[in-house]
């Protein structure tokens, strides 16, 4: 039985084709699993997967990449620049592929104990990795491409939601467009293949919320959240969460939300409701 979920085949453009083309080819040669990640991943779930239009339409590529040590880290890079196909970029963890930008982070045995990576060689610089692993656990396949065949692993969206809050919350205030991206996906759970869910297995959470679709959804983005997170993230979404909601909050979540395109014109506190639903379900779970 197949395992690809979507066959997108002839609706991802060539260049992203040609270069996961490369980055698979070699990484397979490794024995490295990795998959598509930020918005990239966004773009492809929700526009070719599902039909919903995105705000903003990225040619950059994010790739988390699963690594026991930096050494091997360096092999993939060395691997991908030996090709003739990608160029070094500003940093360590980018390469060019003609004009598209390749960013590369690691997860897995390579993060400490709080999940985090040190680039080298200063060993100065930190980037929380918590979520990569479960969205990865969780991920599923899509065929991008039958000439040439392609078939490459995505986060679930509920995997995208974990990643896309720890991101912003790691890099606030840099990281406006990950609050947006998480209000999007918020947003368009409901059309992503859960609205038949709702009336036909969680119609207990849809009666709680008066057959509210949208905050139903929400909650059961909550839930799915917390089902695929490890005890570690788990305390590390539930406190973001605690924090971003409730009397004491400076509700730095839902101001940066209510910046972006999507939620022009929307009312503030109708966005911090719908934080306060991702938090109720996420909760449910967790706390359980």
């Amino acid at each position: 039985m197949s395992n690809i979920l979507f066959d997108l085949s002839g609706r991802i453009d060539q260049q992203t084709v040609a270069v996961l083309s490369v980055v698979k080819k070699v990484a397979d040669s490794l024995t490295i699993p990795f998959f598509v990640v930020g918005a990239t991943a966004r773009d492809i779930i929700l526009k070719h997967c599902y039909g919903i239009e995105t705000p903003r339409m990225t040619r950059d590529i994010d790739l988390g990449v699963e690594v026991a040590s930096w050494k091997q880290f360096s092999q993939l890079r060395e691997s991908l620049l030996s090709t003739g196909k990608f160029s070094s970029a500003s940093v360590r963890h980018r390469l060019r592929f003609d004009s598209v930008l390749i960013d590369i982070v690691p997860f897995g045995a390579i993060t400490d104990e709080k999940r985090r990576i040190s680039w080298p060689p200063e060993h100065e610089i930190f980037m929380n990795m918590a979520g990569f692993k479960e969205a990865y656990e969780y991920s599923v396949t899509v065929k991008l491409s039958s000439a040439p065949e392609l078939d490459i692993k995505l986060p679930t969206l509920p995997g995208l939601a974990l990643m896309k809050l720890i991101s912003w919350k790691e890099g606030y205030p840099e990281r406006r467009r990950d609050a947006e991206d998480l209000l999007l996906i918020m947003e368009k759970y409901e059309d992503a293949g859960n609205f038949d869910r709702l009336y036909e297995k969680e119609q207990s959470l849809l009666k709680e919320e008066h057959f509210d679709t949208r905050h139903a959804s929400i909650r059961l983005l909550g839930r799915d959240m917390a089902i695929m997170a490890d005890p570690y993230t788990l305390d590390t979404v539930r406190a973001i969460l605690s924090e971003e909601t409730g009397q004491q909050s400076q509700y730095k979540l839902t101001t940066d939300m209510i910046r972006g395109a999507l939620a022009s014109g929307v009312e503030f506190d109708e966005i911090l409701s719908l934080v306060e639903k991702l938090r109720q379900g996420f909760v449910e779970v967790s706390e359980a």
